[in-house]
């Protein structure tokens, strides 16, 4: 039996129908008994498609003596893949023909033919993949926005830029309190630092994502991960060059106005988006941002800080855990439940390993954490702020020092690339330029150190003193994060416990 094969990608008026492809096939093979598969909306860039594995199925099981198409790239676009499927077709003895190339593939010349055909076939795929590459970032370069949907809380609107058809992101117009939210996101992860409360406080409100979806600590980390917030300022552009990206203006574009995208291809799916930047580009936008740089590089810091804590242990018996060590043997202590009156007794890891025999008498987590809450609140009481980051709005003066120091960092960088090539006169200038822009550098730190001030506000001081020390009112996540913030270890002994600070 003969198999006519048919795919059509889209829909165009220059391109030709599945009801076509077959007429044109049948023409070609006259009375012969014949069955048809198809494909609709399908690449022909690979061969994950539903009839064409239907087709291969039947050549496989010895149904189809012979293939026809209308055209080569019908069947494929690959090079590699039309490789595979002719080899299988020849191993099984089937035919091919293409009704418009009209080429015998039982002769040398035919075969070659057919190649060289399939080569030109991959080069105009590749050059279509280029051109809508190259598209695509020509509009991330004019600060467009890019496809698919728009961030939450913001909309895309529909303009004409130097002739092309396009969209910029705006407020949700329909939907203002989505920015609210963001807002509010941003300002209580900085006091509670905890992805998974802002989730459930935004669902108690029945708040949805674009997606239609409840919050999740993922998606919560998503939106204050993202670039599009941001009002991007030389301390932005200095942030995401050191997570590898690659951004695609100068830092003196970074004004403290505009919101920016990442865009590119990932390099993994394992990889996630915003918080591993190498590979990818980074391009201002023309919407206003709305978060300010020090708040967002605040958060930043914070969520790149608590990656760790991932790995400290997730037991939910003690807001300890991670941290607890045994004195005797230096091995994890954890927390179990009480068979009979509910307390939690510690249990020593070495002593599960018979290898530890130190301890004689039993001691419940309670009266650890009574003695950690106690010791810890001391330790913040008496921590010293002044050299806890600022938060404060960045002046239009201290951006402008900071967009000053990139730029002779950049310069210095790109003069230690010419050393190795460099003679005798072209090194003295070097030395001296270096000298000059180390120099002046100096100088600019200075003026910031005198713009920002020394230490935090007292009454930001006494907000954060305040809010900290007030112990009852924090829930299980937020005293495991202020413990794992402040302490190393705890040692565990008889009776004794010995708190390593950090």
């Amino acid at each position: 039996m003969i198999g006519i094969y048919c795919r059509q990608s889209v829909d165009k008026k220059d391109s030709i129908s599945i009801e076509q492809q077959r007429e044109t096939c049948i023409r070609v093979i006259g009375e012969a008994e014949y069955t048809v598969f198809s494909d609709k909306g399908f690449t022909g860039a690979n061969t994950n498609r539903p009839g064409f594995e239907k087709m291969m199925k039947a050549v496989r099981m010895g149904r189809i003596t012979k293939v026809i198409v209308y055209k080569v790239d019908r069947i494929s676009r690959s090079l590699l893949d039309f490789v595979g499927i002719y080899s299988e077709f020849e191993k099984r003895q089937v035919e091919f023909v293409s009704c418009c190339e009209q080429f015998d593939t039982s002769t040398a010349m035919g075969k070659a033919t057919l190649q060289i055909i399939m080569v030109f076939a991959e080069l105009e795929r590749n050059m279509i993949q280029k051109r809508v590459r190259d598209n695509f970032y020509e509009r991330a370069k004019k600060g467009l926005y890019l496809a698919g949907a728009a961030p939450y809380g913001f909309q895309r609107r529909e303009i004409v830029i130097d002739g092309i058809h396009t969209h910029m992101l705006e407020p949700d117009s329909g939907h203002p309190e989505k920015l609210r939210n963001v807002r509010w996101m941003y300002t209580d992860y900085r006091m509670n630092r905890s992805l998974g409360r802002i989730a459930k406080l935004l669902n108690e409100k029945n708040m949805l994502t674009n997606r239609g979806n409840p919050f999740t600590a993922v998606s919560v980390s998503r939106i204050l991960r993202n670039t599009v917030y941001v009002r991007a300022d030389a301390q932005v552009y200095d942030y995401l060059v050191s997570k590898g990206a690659v951004v695609d203006q100068p830092v003196e574009s970074f004004v403290g106005i505009y919101g920016c995208t990442v865009y590119g291809r990932r390099k993994g799916k394992t990889v996630r988006k915003f918080s591993d930047l190498r590979g990818e580009n980074v391009q201002m936008n023309l919407h206003e941002g709305i978060i300010s740089s020090a708040e967002w590089l605040a958060v930043q810091r914070e969520l790149d800080k608590n990656k760790p804590l991932s790995r400290s242990g997730s037991g939910k018996n003690t807001w300890l855990t991670g941290l607890t060590k045994c004195s005797f043997c230096q091995k994890a202590v954890t927390a179990v439940g009480g068979q009979k009156n509910g307390k939690r007794y510690i249990s020593c890891t070495g002593r599960k390993e018979h290898c530890c025999q130190g301890r004689t008498r039993s001691v419940t987590f309670d009266e650890i954490e009574a003695a950690v809450m106690n010791s810890l609140t001391e330790r913040i009481r008496s921590f010293d702020f002044t050299q806890a980051e600022k938060s404060r709005s960045v002046t239009a003066e201290e951006n402008g020092l900071k967009i000053r120091l990139s730029k002779n960092k950049e310069e210095i960088a790109k003069l230690m690339e010419k050393v190795a090539d460099a003679g005798e006169g072209l090194m003295h200038y070097i030395n001296e330029r270096i000298s000059m822009l180390d120099s002046d550098s100096k100088e600019l730190r200075e003026k910031l150190r005198q713009l920002q001030g020394d230490g935090r506000a007292e009454n930001e001081t006494k907000k954060i003193k305040s809010q900290l020390t007030e112990w009852g009112s924090l829930d299980f996540e937020q005293k495991k994060l202020i413990a794992h913030t402040f302490i190393e270890k705890i040692m565990i002994g008889d009776g004794t416990i010995e708190i390593m600070y950090r």
